[in-house]
């Protein structure tokens, strides 16, 4: 279930539309000597780097650098052009962004944006969708990224839907992995000497899972003794991981995708254990990752 890049959506989306794992392209856009120019006039930050040709060669550039803050500013209007939310959106929530290499004027910038994760509201027919956005030169080259959370307006007040199956690190989607874990005489087995907390942590959010020979006891925010060892990752590395062709849990985790805090021995005791669970979340993420 690889993820699947779309250049534009098939129309306005409400929060039922969105998926974790959905990705999309923008449209491409030129940054002109113009644009660096209005942003001088609207920011009042002129500083030499930006407006004088000379001085920024002197440091090695090719020539003025555009303000990191435009290339943001160019990110959320493609977005705007890609139409995906241009009257269910409410508001934008917040923003981590990284600025990776300079943007020059003649550039053709565009980006991709990853959903990954979708969380409902409930006071309100609206819900929160998250987003990885990263923005590449025309040579391909990344030079900025970040992620940006937004809620979205609902058709309806959203009982129950798929897009728990991929709220990764929430209680309700441990719940549900904890019932697909109790089937897995994998996960049973290669747990059976184990006696502690083991934490899954997705971006902010997080859990514990308590464990006694094989059997989850509970799944809840933190346990009486805290997690024996914790296994994060960002919430982009999850989602890439739920879709990736196969379980490459060991490898992305030696790659810097995952972390591990905590008792290392007992997490390296429990490898098997680990690859059984990842199973069971790329089981459970089917129903809720787009395809």
């Amino acid at each position: 279930m690889p993820l699947e890049l779309v250049d534009a959506p098939s129309g306005e989306m409400f929060f039922e539309d969105f998926r974790v794992g959905q990705r999309y392209r923008s449209q491409k856009r030129t940054v002109t000597d113009a644009d660096i120019a209005r942003f001088v006039e609207v920011s009042g930050d002129a500083a030499a780097i930006h407006v004088d040709g000379d001085y920024a060669r002197s440091l090695g550039f090719d020539g003025p650098l555009a303000h990191g803050p435009l290339g943001l500013a160019i990110v959320f209007g493609l977005l705007f052009e890609l139409g995906t939310v241009r009257s269910t959106a409410i508001a934008m929530l917040d923003l981590d962004w990284q600025f990776s290499a300079p943007i020059f004027a003649g550039d053709e910038v565009e980006f991709e944006m990853t959903i990954t994760r979708c969380r409902r509201t409930r006071s309100k027919p609206a819900g929160v969708v998250h987003r990885y956005f990263e923005l590449f030169n025309g040579a391909g080259r990344s030079v900025q990224s970040g992620t940006s959370a937004m809620m979205v307006r609902a058709r309806d007040q959203l009982d129950g839907d798929a897009q728990l199956c991929a709220d990764f690190g929430s209680v309700a989607w441990g719940k549900l992995l904890v019932e697909r874990l109790a089937a897995s005489n994998e996960f049973a087995e290669a747990m059976s000497t184990f006696d502690g907390a083991v934490g899954l942590e997705a971006g902010r959010e997080s859990l514990q899972l308590r464990i006694y020979k094989g059997q989850v006891l509970e799944c809840a925010r933190s346990t009486p003794r805290g997690a024996t060892f914790t296994v994060s990752g960002s919430e982009l590395a999850w989602v890439n991981l739920a879709a990736a062709p196969r379980n490459a849990f060991i490898a992305r985790t030696m790659a810097g995708d995952f972390s591990v805090t905590g008792d290392v021995y007992e997490y390296l005791r429990l490898t098997k254990a680990l690859v059984a669970l990842w199973d069971c979340i790329r089981e459970l993420a089917t129903e809720g990752i787009a395809r």
